[in-house]
């Protein structure tokens, strides 16, 4: 599984944004380099999930914002702010729409974070009565922890889970320790009254995980296939 971004280009045809250099048999506008749209997928991702008040945004009750009051701030209040000199809604508009992870929703000029808030919002997702297995990456130093108290949403609002293993994989390795990954029964964890919410294609949310729904620990010593399929890190 790639990691990297790659760059964003709009059609000079009929405007799309693309991760391809070519669209509708035409080169395409260069947008965004990929080391520049993910740093500015972090700063949204940021700004919208942690800490809006620092350049003096106000969330809905349901976590949107105005693009244009959003790209206004981060040019005249972000400390880093010239960095950003040349941000336009475009620029925020394609990071969210083609986020691999879809983290970001756009209604009409108004966008939000769907998941991973540490502010208080309703994002009001469906609930999922359907997915039966999910997983959790975390390292081996919280494995003991987390058998003993169950999975919290410690600084979030919600617990992530995933239906990909390698999704799994790649968020326990960010920590750079020993991976481990935690197979949930997502039907167990419904009939102790856990609600099991959908926010993506393969991320779900809940409020808790208990040990008893942890059926399964994959450790390190199990995971060289899915370290196999990753691509070699740049030194």
């Amino acid at each position: 599984m790639n990691r990297e971004l790659k760059h964003i280009y709009k059609c000079r045809v009929c405007g799309a944004f693309t991760e391809s250099s070519i669209h509708c048999s035409t080169p395409c506008k260069l947008l965004l380099d990929a080391d520049t749209r993910l740093r500015l997928s972090k700063l949204l991702s940021a700004l919208l999930r942690h800490i809006p008040e620092t350049i003096g945004l106000k969330l809905d009750s349901e976590g949107f914002v105005e693009i244009p009051e959003l790209v206004k701030a981060i040019k005249e209040k972000w400390p880093r702010r010239h960095l950003y000199s040349w941000l336009t809604e475009e620029h925020v508009i394609a990071v969210a729409k083609l986020c691999p992870k879809q983290r970001f929703e756009i209604k009409g000029n108004r966008i939000r974070a769907k998941y991973g808030h540490s502010v208080q919002v309703n994002v009001n997702l469906a609930e999922d009565n359907l997915v039966k297995i999910l997983y959790h990456g975390t390292t081996a130093d919280a494995l003991s922890k987390i058998l003993k108290e169950g999975i919290k949403p410690m600084k979030r609002l919600k617990v992530h889970l995933t239906s990909s293993l390698e999704e799994a994989y790649l968020n326990a390795t960010r920590r750079k320790k020993p991976p481990v990954i935690l197979v949930i029964d997502a039907e167990k964890l419904r009939r102790e009254g856990h609600r099991i919410l959908r926010a993506t294609k393969t991320i779900y949310l809940t409020d808790y995980v208990p040990p008893s729904c942890i059926v399964k620990v994959i450790k390190s010593s199990m995971l060289k296939s899915l370290d196999s399929r990753e691509p070699k890190r740049k030194p």
